[in-house]
């Protein structure tokens, strides 16, 4: 159930170095195109690459990104992760930012409880197990992970801006919705500070990120799309500080038969 989190408060000083990253890491990134370490290249701090096919090592040394065999092997404390390995591999490489003590890990690896299949709903179950004892923050699975401009850290395959951060945060159940806000949004205008792309939301939830933006100066406007909060109460409890501070917009969806 839900109820784990009431008495797991988040970590926000590791939820802060996690959505603003000073050290990235990109776990299993592969050919053709290497989609998530070109566009994380514009990190402003730094990149590592944590990858063991012997295959894939040329590609990665010829973008320059320095590459490890572990997470373990990475020789700075690491912010961020972005994991894109397949599912089965996730929980080992969800122990292993438990281990390093990562800030929170995104997993852009799909095949979990949205398949509705049992070996999807029980590898969930068995990240959120090992990201909840450890106290980790984890983001997803089954997302596209975190845009922020200024510390340069961007979806895999989006061609985003970097650099320049604007007022607005944005959290989205969809992948989907969450690039296209921030790539039709700055064609308008409407420039990000953070965009989460948050999943199946399995341990973290909207309130977490709502928390955590109600602290954050730099957001003066927060946008939504969700399908459903996992615990209707809590997530009013968490919009309630904002009103009348921070104009929030929710796109609400899943209402249709389909959805």
């Amino acid at each position: 159930g839900s109820s784990w989190r009431h008495e797991v408060a988040v970590n926000h000083r590791d939820l802060d170095r996690a959505l603003n990253p000073r050290v990235v890491a990109v776990v299993g990134d592969k050919r053709p195109n290497y989609m998530w370490l070109n566009n994380m290249k514009t990190v402003a701090g730094k990149l590592y690459s944590v990858q063991l096919d012997p295959n894939e090592l040329p590609g990665i040394a010829a973008l320059g990104v320095p590459n490890y065999p572990s997470l373990m092997d990475i020789p700075d404390e690491v912010d961020y992760v972005l994991c894109a390995v397949p599912r089965e591999i996730a929980p080992r490489i969800v122990a292993d930012c438990v281990k390093k003590k990562v800030g929170g890990v995104s997993l852009f690896t799909s095949g979990f409880a949205e398949t509705d299949t049992e070996k999807g709903i029980a590898l969930q179950e068995t990240i959120t197990r090992i990201a909840r004892e450890g106290g980790l923050n984890l983001i997803g699975p089954n997302c596209m992970g975190l845009f922020n401009p200024k510390a340069g850290v961007r979806f895999g395959g989006a061609d985003l801006y970097t650099g320049e951060s604007g007022p607005v945060s944005f959290l989205s159940q969809s992948g989907n919705h969450c690039v296209a806000l921030a790539t039709v949004g700055a064609i308008h205008g409407i420039k990000v500070r953070i965009a989460v792309s948050y999943g199946n939301a399995c341990v973290l939830d909207i309130p977490d990120y709502l928390d955590y933006l109600a602290g954050d100066e730099q957001t003066k406007i927060i946008g939504m799309y969700i399908e459903g909060p996992k615990d209707g109460r809590r997530f009013l409890n968490a919009l309630k500080p904002l009103v009348g501070k921070k104009p929030m917009v929710i796109w609400k969806g899943g209402q249709t038969e389909e959805g």
